[in-house]
């Protein structure tokens, strides 16, 4: 996963909040700012997957999210979820091929993970470290 293919996830830079997004450090920056709710829901909507479903999977509240809709911006903890859900969407289409196909991956009990459902353990970053694993082991051929 390149950091191009990161950045698409969202909606481009400019939804990111303009071109001084160079590098994956600067997704810290955005992350300390607040993702801009419209780049999140760019990548909820690329998934083909109910955004309700996405949102609660990544352990984000209904309310909430109205709320910072509200805002424009997500808080720190969801735009840290969100910008993790962010790189697993990004190599996920590189290992399973599209977007839609990690949309159903995502919401799916995996045997490699446990029986546990993808979306949900994006919920932490060691959650996440093992969904990228799996993807990974995909990218190279092997079991998810």
């Amino acid at each position: 996963m390149t950091f191009d293919e990161m950045v698409k996830v969202f909606g481009g830079r400019k939804s990111l909040g303009g071109g001084s997004l160079r590098s994956y450090f600067d997704f810290d920056r955005v992350i300390h700012e607040g993702l801009p709710v419209s780049a999140f829901r760019h990548a909820i909507e690329s998934l083909e997957q109910p955004e309700t479903t996405v949102v609660e999977g990544i352990g984000i509240s209904r309310t909430t999210l109205g709320r910072r809709k509200q805002a424009g911006r997500l808080g720190f903890v969801d735009s840290e979820r969100a910008v993790r859900l962010g790189a697993i969407i990004a190599l996920g289409r590189v290992a399973l091929g599209s977007t839609r196909a990690v949309g159903r991956w995502l919401l799916r009990a995996n045997s490699a993970l446990g029986g546990e459902i993808p979306i949900r353990l994006l919920q932490t970053d060691v959650g996440a470290r093992q969904v990228e694993a799996v993807l990974g082991r995909a990218l190279l051929g092997g079991y998810s």
